[in-house]
């Protein structure tokens, strides 16, 4: 029904910087009702100080994807493509799966995030997100709109 997602960032230190999505979601219903543990949390992901620069997208295209770790938990940043959307032409869209999530129940992980960057946008360049979670809960998105 609605919710808050925010994404921030803390200040580069030795290379990288760590980059805080955060979501609470309001389900409809009495099912949603039930299930409202599950559509809150939060996900913290070290990027590569270079993710900060168009370049950084750039490069994650040609080279391919990358593990990103934080405490015991990894997840793959991989480049998508780029496009169209929000006002914004030439948006790179990248994917971040959880890596330590993957089962044999989950072959693809339990959740995955889409992430809009720009160069135009402040900090980190992001303008947009969307979660896809398939877990305990069924399957939901989440999808972050820009104020």
């Amino acid at each position: 029904k609605s919710g808050d997602l925010v994404i921030s960032h803390k200040d580069v230190q030795s290379g990288s910087f760590e980059i805080k999505i955060k979501y609470d979601l309001d389900p409809k219903g009495i099912m949603g009702r039930l299930i409202k543990s599950f559509l809150k949390g939060e996900y913290v992901f070290n990027f590569p100080e270079e993710m900060l620069y168009e370049a950084g997208y750039e490069n994650l295209k040609q080279t391919g994807p990358i593990d990103l770790v934080h405490e015991d938990k990894v997840a793959i940043l991989k480049y998508l493509k780029k496009v169209d959307i929000d006002g914004y032409q030439g948006a790179h869209k990248v994917e971040i799966r959880s890596k330590s999530t993957m089962s044999s129940k989950y072959p693809g992980g339990k959740w995955h995030i889409h992430l809009y960057y720009h160069p135009s946008v402040e900090s980190v360049g992001v303008f947009r997100s969307k979660i896809f979670y398939h877990g305990k809960a069924g399957d939901y998105n989440v999808v972050s709109i820009e104020k």
